[in-house]
C-alpha cells in the first residue's frame, strides 16, 4: 500500500489473499508486481522479503548499473541477457554479493554467499564460511 501510494502502480496482487484462497492464520501477502518503481519509492529503497517484484525502466545499460547500484542494500541481482559478455561487463559493475545470469536465486553451496552495503554480515558457504564460523585460540604454556 505505500509503494502505491508513492507512485508504484501493482499489476498483481498487493492485498492480503482472501479466505477462498488461504484460510490460515498468519500473515500471508499475495504475490505482487508493481511497476513505475523510482529510486525514491519504498518498494525500491527497501530489501522487500516476500512475494513482490518491482520493476524499474530505463534505456541503456549504463542507466541500469546506475539505477541498481543506487541502493544502500546489495544481497543479490540478476541479469537477463542473451549476451555473454554483456552479462559479464555489467556483473563486474554490480555492488551486490550474489549474481545470477538468466536465472534467479540459484545457490551453490560451495560459493560464498553474502551482501554488499547494509545488507547482513558475513559470508555463508564457500571457503569464506570458514573464517565466520571458526574461533581461534593460541595456547602458549611453559613447564
Amino acid at each position: 500500500a505505500k509503494a502505491v501510494s508513492e507512485g508504484a502502480v501493482a499489476l498483481t496482487g498487493g492485498r492480503l489473499p482472501g479466505p477462498e484462497r488461504c484460510a490460515l492464520p498468519g500473515h500471508f501477502y499475495e504475490p505482487t508486481v508493481l511497476t513505475n518503481v523510482t529510486p525514491e519509492n519504498t518498494a525500491f529503497a527497501e530489501e522487500i522479503f516476500g512475494p513482490c517484484v518491482s520493476i524499474s525502466e530505463f534505456e541503456t545499460e549504463e542507466q541500469a548499473i546506475e539505477l541498481a547500484n543506487k541502493s544502500r542494500y546489495g544481497l543479490g541481482g540478476a541479469i537477463w541477457t542473451a549476451n555473454v559478455r554483456r552479462a559479464h561487463r555489467v556483473a563486474r559493475r554490480m555492488r551486490c554479493g550474489v549474481m545470477w545470469v538468466n536465472c534467479h536465486h540459484r545457490n551453490d553451496p560451495s560459493s560464498p554467499w553474502g551482501g554488499f552495503g547494509d545488507s547482513g554480515i558475513g559470508r555463508e558457504n564457500g571457503p569464506q564460511a570458514f573464517e565466520e564460523f571458526t574461533t581461534t585460540q593460541s595456547l602458549t604454556i611453559r613447564t
